[in-house]
């Protein structure tokens, strides 16, 4: 029996709403996969990722590379600065054993580097004990002056605080390299104690240091980063300048934490990526270009669209970088920098436009996003001190992240503060091209000593 022209239509429309159906399931299935597909090829130059998380591909061996086997001379060593000349000579001739030999002249010189041997120096302190006996009391000498009641010297309690504080290096390690070098015997719990004294003497330094950065005119970057602290997650912020760094811990990564901080900033200007905790910290508030590079090169990995509009303004932020950096190295003036950045710029306003109408979703929301705040893109061009990019605060906070990666955090209140101090002078130090052991050398001794911390650079205050 033939369907009637009803059941026809039914049948009909059934089919029609399954291939619906079928094609929205497929819809949703691509949608996933290109997602999937996008976190997959995550890498550090289209995410946040460190590049250390990146995957490395096969190199050619060193045999087939001939800038490896290139060598640079070596500087000679001035002859006042070396210790001892050694004449090397000949009494026989190598090939036919004659004593007839001329002195052409003009040696040929090498100079070599040796470590003396090396042994601590022990000095027994003996303080003599008294007793009056007009009052009956009974007292004991004092140590001398600069002499801390310890069983380290000041020498080694700085080259201590740098082997675990600077170079990052495991108690054990420590422990084991100075056994090593020194025969010195000593324990963990000898390393925290020396750490928390030196975190002690560097407690002013620390506080002039956070003055100067956070009071101070200079161009100030923020960045922050995760921290491990007794098991929990915290956080370490990190305030850069030219002149000086200084670190902080703390549990939040909130708004109050960070105002906490650096407190009010006045009229200096800041340079941050675009978390929303550093939103109206300044009026003149450079956004990090590279962070904004990475985020349209994610856009750039897609068809379409999509990946015409990220390639196109990934593209043209990188021009103005470079703009800007051919500026600072002296190769065009300022005149000729503003020119190329006042071009970029409008192609750049006019492809954030074209992903707002023909974008994706997410892409034409971040463009939005970009165009409300353009101003802060350019900030850079209106102040020849401020920089394009953060990678000032990112590299000194590089270092508590290689620290993290090593320690797995700190485990208490008097580790974080000892973390805080030592990594604030250190990179501040490298900041002046000071020796960081003379510096604490110094810095011990005028703490057990009573008298005013060392100063990093008098001129600045800090």
């Amino acid at each position: 029996m033939k369907p009637t022209y009803e059941e026809l239509e039914f049948l009909l429309k059934e089919s029609l709403e399954a291939h619906a159906k079928t094609q929205h399931i497929l819809k949703l299935a691509l949608e996933r996969i290109a997602a999937l597909e996008e976190r997959l090829n995550k890498n550090s130059k289209n995410s946040s990722k460190p590049p250390s998380s990146d995957r490395k591909g096969n190199t050619d061996s060193p045999k087939n590379d001939k800038k490896s086997r290139m060598g640079i001379n070596r500087t000679p060593i001035p002859p006042e600065k070396i210790d001892q000349f050694i004449a090397c000579s000949l009494d026989l001739c190598p090939d036919c054993g004659s004593k007839d030999l001329l002195d052409e002249g003009n040696p040929e010189t090498l100079q070599q580097v040796e470590l003396p041997e090396i042994k601590a120096i022990v000095t027994e302190f003996s303080c003599k004990k008294y007793k009056c006996t007009c009052c009956g009391n009974r007292s004991m000498a004092n140590l001398p002056t600069g002499i801390p009641n310890s069983s380290f010297g000041v020498r080694l309690m700085a080259l201590i605080a740098n082997l675990t504080g600077v170079l990052h290096l495991s108690k054990r390690d420590a422990i084991r390299l100075l056994k090593d070098l020194y025969g010195i015997a000593i324990c963990e719990g000898s390393i925290i104690n020396v750490e928390e004294r030196v975190a002690s003497a560097l407690k002013t330094v620390y506080e002039r240091i956070h003055e100067v950065v956070t009071k101070g005119t200079l161009s100030k970057h923020f960045d922050e980063t995760s921290w491990r602290d007794r098991g929990k997650n915290q956080f370490v912020w990190v305030a850069s300048t030219n002149q000086a760094v200084c670190f902080k811990i703390d549990p939040s990564r909130s708004r109050k934490a960070f105002y906490n901080f650096v407190g009010i900033l006045g009229a200096s200007s800041v340079v941050t990526d675009r978390y929303a905790v550093y939103n109206n910290v300044s009026k003149t508030h450079q956004y990090c270009l590279a962070h904004l590079i990475r985020d349209f090169r994610k856009f750039a990995e897609r068809k379409g669209w999509d990946g015409e509009i990220g390639e196109a303004i990934a593209k043209g932020l990188c021009i103005a970088c470079k703009a800007h950096r051919n500026y600072k190295q002296g190769k065009i003036s300022l005149k000729s920098r503003n020119m190329r950045l006042g071009h970029i710029r409008k192609k750049i306003e006019g492809c954030l436009i074209d992903g707002m109408a023909n974008g994706s979703d997410d892409l034409a929301k971040f463009c939005e996003n970009i165009l409300d705040a353009s101003e802060n893109l350019w900030t850079f061009a209106k102040f020849t001190d401020v920089e394009p990019t953060n990678n000032l605060a990112e590299r000194d906070l590089r270092q508590l992240v290689l620290w993290r990666k090593k320690s797995y955090g700190t485990r208490s209140d008097r580790g974080q503060r000892f973390v805080e101090r030592i990594s604030s002078v250190a990179e501040t130090l490298k900041r002046e091209s000071k020796n960081i052991i003379d510096f604490l050398n110094q810095a011990v001794t005028a703490f057990f000593s009573g008298w005013e911390a060392p100063h990093i650079c008098g001129a600045a205050g800090y």
